[in-house]
């Protein structure tokens, strides 16, 4: 069951498409994409713990899994909830309006 687990982690995100740099909406939806794995990931995750046994002798830790999950939830959350920095244009030289010339 974890090997299922960590490969449809992986190709989840390893089936985001690239971004650009510059283009900052695919990347705002490549995370929101991201978010959206994960909480399908969590519901997974909460699967897998009622099926595990707590009687075994080796044991998974799932909380520390689910909240490892939530934390990273909460970055990609905190991200796109931020408003984006404005784009500053650059300064353009202004033209010079006076083109005579007075002798004194």
């Amino acid at each position: 069951m974890m090997n299922k687990l960590i490969t449809l982690l992986l190709v989840s995100f390893l089936s985001i498409p690239q971004v650009s740099l510059a283009d900052v909406w695919a990347e705002r939806e490549a995370l929101a994409k991201i978010q959206s794995e994960l909480s399908a990931l969590e519901a997974l995750v909460m699967t897998a713990k009622m099926k595990s046994n707590s009687e075994d002798r080796t044991t998974f830790d799932y909380e520390v899994l689910l909240a490892d999950l939530r934390k990273v939830q909460s970055g990609i959350s905190h991200h796109l909830t931020v408003p984006m920095e404005p784009v500053v244009p650059s300064s353009i030289d202004a033209l010079s309006s006076d083109y005579t010339e007075h002798q004194k």
